[in-house]
């Protein structure tokens, strides 16, 4: 199961009416399904992203203790199946052993696995990821030039969330990066040598972003971690993050999978050229199953 995006229920989440009930009704299924042996929670389970700037995101405690029903639901899954395996997406990139003990139930536990980990366990079989690992935006950033250790996309998707039509945002943003891309296409290696590098393709995102969501450089940003609360702006976003650009041409020079990199999470299609590569592998795994894009199964075995 994937990219539920369990949050706080106000108007701009994504988690309303019915699909808390649904949701619910889902967990209690599996629970009582004699049929199914394992769990596997594939990310973004809780949205601890989806916020407006000056709303302090939920923690996972907060969500659980606003959905007990779920919280219950899951629990009897832990009870009953012998394995249910929790792999973090982009939305929950933050969710901690300690996030997941209300689940515990009957001496079991959720077992928070890394994608090698399980991939590992199943190699030649079956392959599984939420699929952010592969998107410029929402992978984790492990460079000096984040704010928080924050990837680009929790800041794209807080500014969304401050729009009034998220809708709108979402496909001006990919009009925008379409654009990007069939720059850095045609020009292929040269796309380094021109303005598109660095920070001035991270302006021009955030940049449109703020236009959108009316807000400007000097809004100042709220987080759940009482060390950075208020001590960001907008502006700050643009400052950092500079080096994603240069990280990811570095990273996937071929242009074609470089602009892949920059459209997986506003395509449909955005995680197939990753899929099929997986399946391409000799001695690969014989499925592929990612979530991320909120599309469903394709015809191509992931």
């Amino acid at each position: 199961m994937s990219d539920i995006h369990i949050g706080n229920g106000a108007a701009y989440s994504w988690f309303l009416p019915p699909y808390p009930d649904e949701v619910s009704a889902m967990f209690n299924q599996v629970a009582n399904d004699s049929n199914v042996e394992e769990l596997v929670l594939l990310g973004d389970l809780f949205d601890l992203w989806l916020y407006p700037l000056d709303v302090v995101p939920w923690t996972v405690a907060q969500i659980v203790e606003k959905y007990p029903s779920i919280t219950q639901a899951l629990r009897q899954c832990v009870h009953n199946k012998p394995h249910v395996y929790y792999m973090t997406g982009n939305h929950d990139m933050g969710v901690g052993i300690a996030d997941l003990e209300p689940f515990s139930a009957g001496g079991n536990g959720i077992h928070l696995v890394t994608p090698d980990w399980y991939n590992a366990k199943y190699q030649n079989q079956r392959h599984l990821e939420h699929g952010h690992g592969v998107d410029m935006f929402n992978a984790q950033d492990k460079s000096r030039d984040t704010i928080g250790g924050y990837s680009l996309g929790f800041f794209i998707t807080r500014l969304v969330a401050t729009a009034e039509d998220q809708s709108k945002v979402w496909r001006l943003l990919k009009e925008l990066l379409q654009a990007f891309g069939a720059a850095h296409h045609a020009m292929g290696t040269a796309a380094m040598d021109v303005s598109l590098k660095g920070s001035f393709f991270v302006e021009a995102i955030i940049t449109l972003l703020e236009k959108l969501a009316e807000v400007d450089d000097e809004t100042r940003i709220r987080f759940s971690d009482p060390s950075l609360d208020n001590k960001y702006t907008v502006g700050d976003v643009k400052k950092h993050y500079g080096s994603l650009y240069d990280t990811w041409f570095e990273r996937y020079p071929d242009p074609t999978e470089f602009v892949d990199t920059m459209l997986v999470g506003f395509l449909s299609t955005g995680l197939d050229w990753y899929g099929k590569k997986l399946l391409s592998r000799a001695n690969g795994p014989k499925v592929v199953v990612m979530g991320h894009t909120h599309h469903g199964e394709s015809e191509d075995g992931y």
